[in-house]
């Protein structure tokens, strides 16, 4: 087992090979700390006199708020490559970690190991999920470009999504998808971008099936204005729309009764089902 041991905090530092960026409310960790004290310790690794941290910011930051004076570490022999891998997938394990922090972990990885693929193996994630969250990193920075002031989060609440300041990691893949597809793709940039500020501010508000719904249904008609889509996918909620093939006789004998009745077709058709209903008793 590593040895474990108690090092002033005026000797710790949280140096770029931490991942994790951002420390969030640290009153309930202080408080817990405070009570029971620090019941994991640190991983650190020397750097000339002092010991940056590679996993542990966030116990190091609510330690100071706490008033301690040592922090029980673990010290580790790590470069610089070993020392973000193991912040990165410490981090992950955790599930703590927003997309931002992780997109930005994998692309100093990347750098330093040469490939998605080998990010990817010496983690033990796979290709597929580490590109959605770098392409979804992609988006949220040209969302800024185009003016969004916009961070994406994994889960965020109803009322950050409804602000507008926040894009859920999943609707940012939805909305990348979308850009792959050939109809979407083929539209003048300017046009595009227009499309993708619009999209984010449709779908982000709106629960998960129907942001899927307008995605879809972009993606099918990408000219479309997305409020019309959108006042599509409602709509549905309060009924539904089908296509009917009608044999020829039949069709005939449709065509012919609504230009008698002075009455579109469809209509004819809605009017006759809702009476064959009323009379069987459902409506």
């Amino acid at each position: 087992m590593d040895e474990v041991v108690e090092i002033e905090l005026e000797k710790l530092f949280v140096g770029e090979c931490n991942v994790r960026k951002e420390k969030g409310d640290l009153t309930e960790l202080s408080n817990s700390i405070k009570e029971k004290g620090i019941l994991e310790p640190l991983v650190v690794r020397p750097i000339g006199e002092k010991y940056e941290v590679i996993v542990g910011s966030r116990r190091l930051e609510a330690a100071k708020i706490a008033g301690l004076q040592k922090v029980p570490v673990i010290i580790k022999q790590m470069d610089d490559k070993e020392a973000m891998v193991t912040s990165l997938i410490e981090n992950i394990q955790r599930e703590n970690l927003q997309p931002e922090e992780e997109a930005a972990a994998y692309q100093k990885l990347i750098k330093i190991l040469g490939s998605i693929r080998k990010v990817a193996k010496s983690i033990g994630k796979s290709e597929a999920s580490i590109r959605e969250v770098l392409e979804a990193n992609e988006l949220v920075l040209k969302l800024r470009e185009l003016g969004l002031n916009v961070r994406a989060r994994r889960a965020p609440s109803k009322a950050e999504r409804e602000s507008l300041q926040v894009i859920p990691l999943r609707d940012a893949r939805m909305i990348v998808e979308a850009l792959k597809s050939k109809k979407v793709a083929a539209l003048p940039e300017e046009e595009k971008n227009k499309k993708i500020v619009e999209l984010f501010k449709t779908i982000v508000p709106l629960p998960e099936h129907k942001a899927m719904e307008i995605i879809k249904k972009f993606k099918r008609n990408p000219d479309k204005s997305i409020d019309a889509i959108k006042q599509e996918v409602l709509s549905m909620e309060k009924g539904f729309s089908m296509l009917i093939y009608f044999d020829p006789k039949l069709a005939s004998a449709i065509s012919k009764a609504a230009e008698e009745k002075n009455i579109e077709q469809k209509k004819l058709v809605i009017e006759i089902l809702k009476n064959w209903l009323k009379e069987s008793n459902y409506l």
